[in-house]
């Protein structure tokens, strides 16, 4: 949660994020693993910003079509199971259709485009660019027809790994050609309240499920505002333990680019210490016992 500066110093409230019999630090059964190397955070690092790109476009895209001059009517021409939402990212903006997956799934029909560019700002924002209807929709047999088999495919699976609906999804591009992680987190902001947790990372290759990850166990809300007590103290920190693994995850990135007030993120796993910082960078501080020795450590 989002924390406020006080008189007395910064105040800061580790949250459990998932039920567990032990506590942020206590010895696991049997030897603990190794923090996460440099390289490791990189790519969680890369990740997590690129979620954070992937809904920011998504949401943009979504209003963009909402606010155009498109017949209401044809809004409703993309449904059915099949119907998805898909982003395709690149340096200088991304690309987002609106379409469905052809029922013998060699096909990818895309009814709107939407083309944006990012802002020159840290993190990015998007702004939109032209909107097209497709009429007859356009056929794609190429990345987006990639994105959809591999979105359908952790759908059907979906339900039994996190049983709720309110939900956004991703599609992003793997290590090899031809794979892609599929995300499934709740959605960033509602009414004013930012969520963290309930999420699913699933990789994908060669239309084959690779590998399951349920990132929490649980899930965190965040307010998005000061409550009327606390409108005049300032947000240092937000905290929260992970029992899942000894690192932080992709989403615990995206959380920390999405959320207003910005604010780092201090990352508790059962044996070390991380920060978030509000850029998406994160540090390894070292292990939960020399931190509350008082030990210094070294951020990488």
């Amino acid at each position: 949660m989002a924390l406020p500066k006080i008189s007395t110093g910064p105040l800061i409230l580790a949250v459990c994020l998932a039920a567990s019999a032990f506590a942020p630090g206590q010895a696991a059964k049997g030897k603990s693993k190794a923090p996460a190397s440099p390289a490791q955070l990189v790519a969680i690092e890369e990740r997590g910003t690129n979620l954070y790109l992937y809904e920011r476009a998504l949401l943009v895209s979504m209003e963009a079509l909402k606010q155009s001059q498109i017949k209401a009517g044809l809004a409703n021409v993309s449904d059915g199971e099949n119907f998805s939402i898909l982003v395709q990212l690149n340096p200088k903006g991304f690309k987002t259709a609106f379409g469905r997956l052809g029922g013998e799934k060699h096909c990818y029909f895309i009814d709107f485009l939407v083309d944006g560019e990012w802002q020159d700002t840290q993190p990015k924002t998007a702004s939109t660019g032209k909107i097209v209807f497709l009429s007859p929709p356009q056929e794609d047999q190429s990345t987006f027809l990639a994105m959809a088999r591999a979105l359908n495919l952790v759908k059907e699976e979906k339900e039994a790994l996190l049983p709720y609906k309110g939900h956004h999804y991703a599609v992003l591009p793997g290590q090899s050609a031809g794979s892609f992680y599929v995300y499934f987190y709740p959605r960033p902001e509602d009414k004013d309240t930012y969520f963290l947790g309930h999420d699913l990372r699933v990789k994908v290759e060669a239309d084959e499920v690779k590998e399951r990850r349920v990132m929490h166990r649980t899930i965190l809300s965040f307010p998005n505002k000061a409550d009327k007590q606390r409108e005049r103290l300032e947000p240092v920190m937000g905290v929260h333990s992970a029992v899942v693994d000894e690192l932080p995850e992709d989403t615990d990135v995206m959380h920390v680019l999405l959320r207003k007030p910005a604010t780092k993120e201090m990352v508790i796993t059962k044996t070390y210490l991380y920060e978030i910082e509000k850029s998406g960078r994160i540090k390894y501080l070292g292990p939960i016992k020399s931190f509350l020795k008082g030990s210094k450590v070294k951020a990488n």
